[in-house]
């Protein structure tokens, strides 16, 4: 989950504007565009409830009718 409304909305327009092709995968349903932020984008919450900041903002569309959401994620998904 982002930090709020106004962070998922800029890291979505800023990935759609600069980010980078990312998980290519032709097997895959999925197009991902990702890109690194500066500043923390979300947190990940620990059982401890110590938090992680992300840094990192992640778009998936699905290929066969153009859909996405964004997500934040500590890397690029990796495929093999």
């Amino acid at each position: 989950m982002f930090n709020d409304r106004e962070t998922l909305e800029r890291v979505t327009q800023t990935i759609i504007e600069n980010g980078e092709r990312t998980g290519i995968d032709e097997e895959d349903d999925y197009e991902r565009y990702g890109l690194y932020f500066s500043d923390a984008i979300s947190y990940i919450i620990r059982v401890d409830g110590s938090q992680t900041p992300l840094y990192y903002g992640e778009i998936k569309i699905v290929k066969t009718i153009g859909e996405y959401h964004a997500i934040p994620r500590t890397n690029p998904r990796r495929t093999s």
